[in-house]
């Protein structure tokens, strides 16, 4: 079976979780079918566990949202635009095989993926990670709405990640449930010896403890529902410091609500940060956050579970649909989010029987090789 897959990011060039998981997937299905990677634009990627080919055969300035670490969604202008309506007539430079299947990732990539399945005259996925609905709030960009209404509807077939984007295309894009799969992602599972950051680690031998946040700071993320319950759990424990992972347009103005809030001094904003650097704040942490206003599925709890810190996580957020073993509030509901916090921090037992039972659940349903086989059996039943 010949997969033509069409993503737009892939790591070290990836602004989020979307690179991640389109790695991963590409990895593991790579076993079971003869698995052709594209992205849009050259970029400096040598090795790969899978075939890589470039829409184009030189870079192009897109590669400044990368290295800038600046969300790929925040950096849509007309050349963006340009290149994924454009995506599929030059990938053919580079593809000169006939696919089975056009499998594209997201909207970024659903005008190719729909040139292509009429092109080659072959079934279409397009896998849904997030919709443009969720991601703002049900304030969508008027273009990206479109766009995802018009090939979405033209595709054969969406692949979901969780049944609360599920609800999102039916309810909103009024698309057809027959044609809706869900496919909940995977998660590789490793563990991590990165030092703790030295600042960090005098904190906790003075007997501080660290709650963490990590994503986009943006509205889809809520880390302001986090931040007004702060003063709250300080009342509690005021040797607690917040710790928010990530850059988003909302950064300025959730500095600025630290400050009016008055603790400032128990919150650190470290912008953007990846790999080892990302590894050892995780470590550093006794308490994740996760208070998405809308999250499709969020690897961010699973991250947090990798690296045994417990998790509390937004009922709005589609992985927590999947794990029974896990404390979910509503994101707006600041007490019900500070009891959890204050429970968690001050009862040890409480803690760590929460941990062991909520990582051991996620182990065993999340797995990017479970994914796969269940992505190639979706295939299979497809092409009959």
């Amino acid at each position: 079976m010949k997969v033509l897959m069409l993503g737009w990011e892939l790591p070290p060039f990836n602004s989020g979780g979307l690179g991640v998981a389109c790695f991963y997937l590409a990895k593991e299905l790579n076993r079971l079918v003869d698995l052709t990677f594209s992205l849009p634009t050259k970029l400096p990627i040598n090795q790969m566990p899978f075939k890589l080919i470039f829409a184009d055969s030189f870079f192009k300035s897109l590669i400044k949202s990368y290295s800038s670490n600046i969300s790929i969604l925040s950096f849509i202008n007309n050349e963006t635009f340009d290149l994924v309506l454009t995506y599929g007539e030059r990938l053919l430079q580079s593809y000169q095989e006939v696919p089975d299947i056009v499998h594209g990732h997201d909207w970024l990539t659903a005008p190719a993926t729909i040139f292509l399945k009429n092109y080659f005259n072959v079934p279409s996925f397009i896998h849904v990670h997030s919709t443009e609905i969720e991601r703002t709030g049900n304030n969508p960009n008027p273009i990206i709405f479109k766009i995802e209404n018009d090939y979405f509807r033209q595709s054969d077939y969406l692949l979901p990640v969780s049944d609360l984007t599920k609800d999102v295309l039916i309810k909103i894009y009024h698309l057809p449930p027959e044609k809706i799969i869900v496919l909940p992602n995977g998660f590789h599972w490793e563990e991590s010896l990165t030092n703790l950051p030295p600042y960090l680690l005098n904190l906790k031998k003075e007997g501080w403890q660290i709650v963490l946040f990590v994503g986009r700071i943006t509205l889809q993320k809520g880390p302001d529902y986090l931040l007004r319950a702060i003063p709250l759990v300080l009342k509690f424990l005021p040797k607690t410091k917040f710790v928010f992972v990530g850059h988003g347009d909302m950064l300025p103005q959730l500095v600025k609500m630290s400050y009016e809030l008055g603790i400032s001094s128990n919150v650190i904003f470290t912008s953007f940060l990846r790999d080892n650097n990302l590894a050892s704040i995780y470590r550093s942490a006794d308490l994740l956050v996760v208070p998405s206003v809308a999250d499709p599925f969020g690897l961010v709890p699973l991250e947090g579970l990798n690296h045994n810190i417990p998790v509390i996580l937004s009922k709005t957020t589609g992985v927590g649909y999947y794990l029974n073993h896990s404390l979910k509030f509503d994101f707006w509901d600041t007490y019900e989010l500070v009891n959890k916090i204050v429970s968690l921090l001050k009862y040890q037992k409480l803690h760590q029987t929460y941990l062991n039972n909520s990582r051991a659940e996620a182990k065993l349903k999340f797995d990017w090789s479970k994914t796969a086989n269940h992505l190639y059996s979706i295939y299979q039943r497809c092409l009959q």
